[in-house]
């Protein structure tokens, strides 16, 4: 699918503060909440690309126009969703002058274009980010990821991990709508991930939505994910270094529980080893944040959020509550349901990356798990972490331990492990991480890590979403007649498969 029409160079949609791609008409809905806000955006229908200015008028409903263009490459108000009587369309030779046409004198009486949505800055470009075919990463139904290149404005180039979204070329409506829907699930999870920066979570730099095809940009990390590690050298690794990737992963998990994000498809694979041998918390396609309307709706105060009925998420992760439907009809997703699958992904670390029960077929997967019939972990688990994991897999959601208590048990037994008096040394060189081609861990365990994580973690102030009531960022506004606010939106949603 090609770009959307092109302004030219002097005035090209893309540069314009109030133009914001291929950005959810749901996120416009979330961002416009006063009279006379707007943002410009653009949708696919079938094979073509069509521009839509959505706007709310002054008895505060959303109107939104779409745009159209002559035969002599003149652009006019089209199509409205709103009842509004436009002014009679005057003809623009780009965009950027109807818009700021419109600003001036307004659509109509009752609908005016005076506080732009201002795009907010990771928001970036595609001329910006480069990548090769051969350098593939990996691949699913309608998205590619690369190595790549990224040039921010600081001129400064890095490597990173390009997610592409595939664009459907046959007009089988079908396949058009997965491919938008994957789109959208690509938005989803940037929305996520730019919520957060913490050492022990996967970067992420930006969104390039202005045209087709979508581009997020995420920290690239030369280990690959910690699944194929663990199949690789696992039998190889000591127990005191698979104690280290557990606990990196709790710190991260940590993070994102005190943030009221639920993970919800925690496992080995979704783990990723950065180029210093860091573990690092990745894939949030199906992650949750709990904002406001969520807490009142369905948050009993420990982070459940039951509005997940399409999740997608692999039986043998999921936690015995998560198999069952609740009032709404959907699983009961929750922070303690992480902790559920953490103690899953304990069990693949310690079993080399084979996963629970690998030959039986997902039904009697999942009534084991509604049973609590859990495997035992295999004989060279640590004591210690045998009696956490099976604190971790309690019946009763309310019974498990806090991510918080998960990390302090790891440091605790990493500290009496490595420490001067227990005797036992450990040589970083000796880590299989540094088996890996383009990983270099240089410190096996820092004796001075504590759990109190804030001062190495923040939350952007320039998030991809607000949450305006959960202790997360604000939108910043500018006043003035060409000023505008910025912002965003959060919510997402995906059935028990297996992987």
């Amino acid at each position: 699918m090609a770009p959307p029409p092109s302004d030219g160079k002097k005035k090209n949609i893309e540069d314009a503060e109030w133009y914001h791609g291929f950005r959810p008409r749901r996120d416009a809905v979330r961002l416009i909440t006063k009279p006379g806000e707007f943002l410009v955006r653009a949708t696919d229908t079938g094979p073509s690309t069509d521009i839509v200015i959505s706007a709310m008028d002054d008895n505060r409903k959303m109107v939104n126009i779409t745009l159209k263009i002559d035969t002599e490459g003149k652009w006019f108000i089209g199509q409205s969703s709103s009842a509004n009587a436009l002014k009679t369309p005057h003809k623009f030779p780009t965009i950027v002058d109807l818009v700021e046409h419109y600003r001036a004198k307004g659509l109509s009486r009752t609908l005016k274009l005076t506080q732009m949505i201002i795009r907010p800055t990771w928001m970036i470009k595609h001329e910006n980010v480069i990548y090769e075919q051969k350098d593939k990463l990996g691949s699913g139904n309608f998205c590619t990821v690369y190595k790549g290149k990224y040039t921010p404005k600081d001129g400064k180039t890095m490597d990173v991990a390009v997610k592409i979204s595939l664009v459907a070329q046959a007009a089988v409506d079908l396949e058009a709508d997965e491919a938008k829907e994957s789109r959208m699930a690509m938005m989803r999870e940037a929305q996520i991930m730019s919520y957060y920066t913490h050492e022990n979570i996967i970067q992420f730099y930006g969104v390039a939505c202005d045209h087709q095809p979508l581009l997020v940009l995420m920290e690239f990390c030369a280990g690959g994910d910690l699944l194929t590690h663990l199949l690789k050298h696992g039998k190889n690794t000591d127990e005191k270094e698979k104690m280290v990737y557990l606990y990196e992963a709790s710190r991260g998990m940590n993070f994102l529980h005190k943030k009221q994000c639920v993970h919800r498809d925690l496992a080995a694979r979704n783990c990723l080893i950065s180029n210093q041998g860091q573990i690092k918390i990745a894939d949030f396609g199906l992650s949750k944040v709990i904002d406001s309307s969520d807490s009142k709706k369905e948050d009993d105060g420990s982070g459940k959020n039951k509005n997940a009925s399409n999740a997608q998420v692999p039986v043998r992760w999921m936690a015995p509550e998560t198999l069952r439907k609740d009032a709404q009809g959907g699983p009961a997703y929750s922070r303690a349901s992480d902790i559920w699958a953490f103690g899953v992904m304990t069990y693949e670390v310690f079993s080399n990356g084979i996963k629970p029960w690998p030959e039986d077929p997902v039904k009697y997967v999942a009534t084991q798990i509604r049973k609590g019939n859990m495997p035992k972990l295999p004989d060279s688990t640590p004591s210690k972490i045998v009696g956490l994991v099976s604190q971790m897999w309690a019946m009763d959601p309310n019974k498990r331990p806090p991510m918080r208590h998960i990390a302090k048990e790891f440091i605790t037994m990493l500290k009496d492990s490595t420490s001067s008096s227990s005797g036992s040394t450990y040589d970083p060189k000796e880590m299989t991480l540094n088996k890996i081609n383009g990983v270099s861990r240089t410190a096996f365990f820092d004796h001075t890590s504590t759990i109190e994580f804030d001062s190495n973690s923040t939350v952007e102030t320039d998030s991809f979403d607000k949450v305006e009531k959960s202790g997360g960022p604000k939108p910043r506004r500018t006043q003035g007649s060409k000023g505008g606010k910025r912002g965003s939106s959060l919510r997402e949603s995906k059935n028990s498969v297996d992987k």
